[in-house]
């Protein structure tokens, strides 16, 4: 201890909440809603650690509220300074914001009885500092949710609309919510280290609110300063409850992405399926038609893979398909699209938005060029379950179809590219047909 630094462990507590650190201190809306929430105690304010310890000194407190920011060196040593000038019986708790919950936690062994995310909820600051509260009777009528105006409505359906769009566009969203429902001169949305901001940009958060999901906190919403006044009890109250509301859309919007990704993905291969390959190629065709640029469509097939199944089982044929759709997808270009269409067969979609096409260019050179680098692989690749004979073993067969001169459509390019394939089964398997070909060379010979 300290030589010359006094405590109070037997004095006599007054009954009063301390609040240390000029982050906590600045918030004067939370700092006014606080003794609302305690009126039989009273709360104070230091803006320093430094100063806190010398408040403590003088008078002793039954709890001790302190922040921790990002600018603050040493905190090891200020907590520990409080702690000795609070003693043993002075409640000593930690606030911070999320993104400095491991050095708040680290601090706990410095004296700290315990920490919380900045704002704290009412019950979660109530057992910190050990203030009893008592219960509402049964009959008490619960706390309604702030009015909204009609115009937060407008933007919170904005928001449910947006529950299947990319997490940035829904963040986007909520963040216009908050900027109007605050009516804050700039508002925004943290979630899981990406932040989306309606307005001015949040550099040093007025008001702030943790999300919460499963795992516990996710995020913020935090806002600037107000467009005209200073913020209310009530402001502060909706900011609270709409990190609420917020936190229970970003779980619906997850769980959605999450059956998203189950409907459009084939569970043997991990590829997308069929019906998201058709949707996508339907997308595709428009765009290739307004940019002037070639689409390609490869159908193949595993030759013989009835007979892998039959002499080695079905636990060989998933392995093969599984395989077979990883080892395509490693030579693919990044924007080409490979989906597993049904039983052994696969299908690609070859595409190069970079700019209009030349006249005369149907070869689809980029295609046959992967084809070349997937079947070198295919013949290196081992495939255990089939044992010692499994390398260089497996073969496939494929049709090619380019848009726009083998069809405009996607039933189209789909159907020559399947007359195709089935071109090159008819000619000997082990090769790719472009359509119209009838002695095509195999890019997948040896």
């Amino acid at each position: 201890m300290t030589v010359g630094m006094p405590t109070f462990t037997d004095s006599v507590q007054e009954d009063r909440l301390l609040i240390v650190g000029e982050a906590l201190g600045r918030d004067a809306t939370w700092l006014e809603s606080l003794r609302r929430q305690y009126p039989p105690w009273r709360v104070d304010t230091s803006p320093s650690y430094l100063s806190g310890i010398a408040e403590l000194s003088r008078r002793p407190a039954k709890a001790v509220l302190a922040s921790v920011d990002s600018g603050l060196v040493q905190l090891d040593n200020a907590v520990a300074g409080l702690r000795e000038a609070g003693g043993p019986r002075t409640r000593l708790i930690l606030c911070c914001p999320p993104e400095l919950e491991p050095v708040a936690r680290a601090a706990l062994s410095n004296g700290a009885d315990d920490y919380l995310l900045y704002p704290p909820e009412q019950n979660e600051l109530d057992a910190a500092i050990g203030y009893p509260r008592m219960p509402p009777p049964p009959h008490a009528k619960l706390a309604s949710a702030p009015a909204a105006t009609m115009e937060e409505f407008v933007r919170l359906g904005e928001s449910l609309a947006s529950l299947s769009d990319q997490p940035s566009v829904l963040l986007e969203k909520l963040a216009s919510l908050i900027h109007t429902a605050l009516r804050a001169r700039g508002a925004a949305v943290v979630v899981e280290g990406t932040t989306a901001v309606s307005g001015e940009v949040v550099r040093t958060p007025v008001l702030s609110a943790p999300l919460t999901g499963e795992r516990g906190v996710i995020g913020q919403l935090t806002v600037t300063e107000a467009a005209e006044g200073p913020y209310s009890l009530s402001d502060a109250q909706k900011l609270t409850h709409y990190a609420a509301v917020i936190s229970h859309i970003l779980a619906a919007a997850s769980r959605q992405r999450h059956w998203q990704r189950l409907s459009i993905t084939d569970e043997g291969s991990g590829l997308p399926n069929r019906r998201y390959f058709r949707e996508r190629l339907h997308r595709i065709l428009p765009r290739a038609a307004a940019e002037r640029f070639p689409v390609t469509v490869l159908l193949f097939d595993v030759d013989d893979f009835k007979s892998y199944n039959d002499q080695f089982g079905h636990d060989a044929g998933d392995e093969i398909i599984r395989h077979t759709g990883e080892l395509f997808r490693r030579h693919c270009r990044e924007q080409d699209i490979v989906a597993r269409y049904g039983g052994d067969e696969f299908a690609v979609i070859f595409w190069d938005p970079d700019g209009p096409r030349e006249a005369g260019s149907k070869p689809p050179l980029a295609a046959l060029a992967v084809l070349e680098r997937f079947t070198v692989a295919l013949r290196a690749h081992q495939f255990p379950k089939l044992g010692p004979t499994g390398v260089g073993r497996l073969t496939i067969s494929g049709g090619l179809s380019t848009y726009p001169w083998d069809g405009a459509t996607t039933d189209a390019l789909l159907t020559r590219a399947d007359e195709a394939l089935l071109a090159a089964k008819r000619a000997g398997k082990n090769r790719i047909f472009l359509v119209g070909d009838h002695e095509a060379p195999s890019p997948t010979s040896s």
